[in-house]
């Protein structure tokens, strides 16, 4: 008796054996197929971030050599922050931000013709990444300071018209 419940045992185990080896075949032959279809997953995940909170921006992808030139400021918000209340210093902060940008950041030299341009209109536009720096803290409480990257685009050389985008810098 002992040597058929032996005997029906091994059986059973070699069937087992055989249905995971088949499992295995299987699961190689699924794992080979992503891999030749990268590109289309890659494009797919690309489709999927055009919405939702981590869609990728076409703003944020612009390259440098579509500006015309770059600054670099540290801006303290300290202690003209003090004046405001505390539910409303970040919304204060981006206003200094901008006060700062716009008193610094007043002539910039043309690439094309090499004379400096007096800006009189300027167009400041912060990125969603600098206002999230600001805010990351809560409206009570914004960074004492920050260093920031200002590109500049000539829009109209004549008139002063200039924008300029302001992104955190991160070293």
């Amino acid at each position: 008796m002992k040597e058929e419940i032996e005997e029906s045992g091994a059986e059973e185990k070699e069937e087992v054996i055989e249905e995971e080896a088949g499992v295995e075949e299987e699961e190689i032959e699924v794992q080979e197929k992503p891999v030749v279809e990268e590109e289309v997953v890659k494009e797919e995940e690309e489709e999927r971030r055009k919405r939702g909170p981590f869609k990728s921006l076409k703003i944020l992808k612009q390259k440098k050599e579509d500006f015309d030139g770059e600054r670099f400021l540290s801006i303290r918000f300290y202690p003209k922050l003090l004046s405001a209340p505390k539910w409303k210093r970040a919304k204060k902060a981006v206003k200094i931000l901008q006060e700062r940008i716009k008193k610094y950041v007043k002539n910039i030299e043309d690439p094309n013709t090499g004379k400096k341009i007096r800006i009189k209109k300027p167009l400041i536009w912060l990125s969603p990444d600098m206002n999230e720096l600001i805010w990351s803290r809560g409206a009570r409480n914004p960074p004492r300071k920050v260093r920031v990257r200002v590109l500049y685009k000539i829009i109209n050389a004549d008139e002063g018209e200039v924008e300029l985008r302001v992104f955190p810098f991160a070293t």
